[in-house]
């Protein structure tokens, strides 16, 4: 993520060559201490600006320019300092042997930007977050198609295996190198999170090291609840240095193996739909499209190296890969939906019988409500579906009223008979068909509804590995307009 353009400028300071730098480093301390910052996490961000500048008047000052200039910001990421010099930068190669970048490698501030502008000098700007619950990416960049990649004998020292504790810090700073500051999962720029994540097992999980031991590749299985028998099969990251070395099929591959040790009956996912890898990687290893999600990411999620379109909210496609699946169940689908779950069912090769028909739903509905306010969304899980089941959800939605959010999911068990009788009811509170997820609760499978609260969504990027992942989108857009909703737009093309 770039760093942010103005913000609240907290001290300005000219440096002359006769100025200790110490003058330098205490000024920023004392600000950072103004602005929240921990004693011992400013004085080590003051020790790291007076590096900085130690390193600059090391080198040759352009036309005699000699003063360093220091700006002190704050704004909602965090407290940047920049430095600027007039002198000459740094000569290839000598960045990675100066003690600034040892001193940023160890926490000295959570991100460390180093910029020459040519005749106009170089910028050097330190970050720390004042949120000491926000991780410290210390040393690393957000990565992008410039960076250079990865050498074949860098490449064959990659090796898959199951994510240790050890590994949370660089689990974190290569989803930054990936996303910057816009990863969906806050989780994933906490350490100690993933720490705690591992060793209680809500997250199991495999990485890509290098023989140096850099963590360059990562893939999960996350049991979002207590008790669900399927995991979300997610929060794959590969570092753009090493991708088309085919690091994400082996993430893929080792996930799918574990999971067959685990005896689990499948995993789920949710693809993005800017590019189709990911989606062909699920194919291949015998999963299928079962949905679309429409504005289920928001729009400032942006990937390094891929397409971003910044059109509004954007959209994933659900899939399902089965793994050891029971089989033999009934699910009760409502007939405008049954065709299409039909196909489905066959190209998973799952046995399921589908019952289209509608029995009322019986004394009082009950439903778990869950709120991601940051990423704009909510889940309703039904737990069972009452004859009141409108008014029950009506009551509902007018408690999530207070939360500025983007899209509300509703998740109706497949296994009560009332499931498709309820599908249609909801209709006319704005929820349509999103996916079908196979074992998604511990009573079976699950019919996903969405509800969109009219924030812009980005639906003509979408790109559609197969003809069958775009079967699924048109329905889901066909649907979508029977609510009064957008409905269909024209598709990208697919890749």
């Amino acid at each position: 993520m770039p760093d942010p353009d103005g913000g609240r400028v907290q001290a300005q300071l000219r440096l002359a060559e006769s100025a200790p730098v110490a003058v330098a480093g205490g000024a920023v301390r004392e600000v950072a201490l103004a602005a929240g910052v921990p004693a011992e996490r400013a004085t080590r961000l003051g020790a790291l600006v007076e590096q900085i500048a130690i390193e600059g008047r090391a080198r040759e000052a352009v036309a005699g320019a000699t003063d360093l200039q220091v700006e002190v910001r704050l704004d909602g990421a965090g407290l940047h300092v920049e430095l600027r010099d007039r002198r000459l930068p740094l000569a290839a190669g000598e960045g990675r042997h100066a003690d600034s970048r040892r001193l940023a490698a160890m926490g000295f501030a959570d991100r460390l930007r180093i910029e020459s502008l040519g005749e106009e000098g170089n910028v050097a700007v330190c970050t720390v977050h004042v949120d000491e619950e926000h991780i410290a990416h210390v040393g690393e960049q957000v990565l992008d198609e410039s960076a250079p990649r990865a050498t074949d004998e860098e490449a064959a020292t990659v090796v898959v295996r199951r994510t240790e504790p050890a590994d949370a810090v660089g689990v974190a700073r290569c989803v930054y190198r990936c996303y910057g500051y816009t990863y969906l999962d806050p989780m994933m720029y906490r350490p100690r999170q993933i720490r705690r994540a591992i060793e209680t097992g809500t997250m199991r999980s495999l990485v890509a090291v290098t023989g140096s031991g850099e963590v360059v590749g990562h893939i999960a299985m996350t049991f979002a609840h207590v008790g669900d028998p399927v995991p979300e099969g997610g929060k794959l990251v590969v570092d753009p240095r090493y991708r088309g070395r085919h690091l994400s099929e082996q993430l893929g591959l080792a996930r799918l193996e574990w999971a067959r040790e685990l005896d689990l009956p499948g995993v789920w996912a949710e693809c993005v739909t800017n590019h189709p890898f990911s989606q062909r990687e699920v194919v291949a290893m015998g999963g299928s499209e079962t949905g679309f999600l429409i504005g289920a990411q928001p729009a400032s999620v942006h990937m390094e190296d891929v397409a971003n379109a910044v059109e509004g909210r954007h959209s994933l496609l659900a899939v399902h890969i089965p793994v050891d699946d029971p089989g033999g169940s009934t699910i009760h689908i409502d007939a405008p939906h049954a065709d299409l779950v039909g196909r489905i069912r066959n190209r998973l090769g799952i046995d399921r019988t589908l019952v289209p028909d509608h029995v009322a739903g019986t004394g009082r509905s009950a439903t778990q409500m869950s709120v991601s306010a940051p990423i704009g969304l909510a889940e309703l899980r039904v737990r069972h579906i009452g004859a009141d089941l409108v008014d029950h959800l009506a009551a509902r939605l007018d408690e999530l009223s207070s939360f500025d959010l983007a899209v509300v999911h509703l998740d109706l068990p497949l296994t009560d008979p009332s499931a498709a009788w309820a599908t249609a009811r909801v209709e006319r509170l704005g929820w349509f068909f999103g996916a079908w997820l196979p074992c998604a609760s511990p009573t079976g499978d699950v019919l996903r509804l969405q509800r969109l609260a009219g924030r812009p969504v980005d639906n003509v990027h979408v790109v559609c590995a197969r003809a069958e992942g775009e079967e699924v989108r048109d329905h889901v857009l066909d649907a979508w307009s029977l609510v009064g909703g957008g409905g269909r737009r024209e598709p990208a093309d697919t890749g």
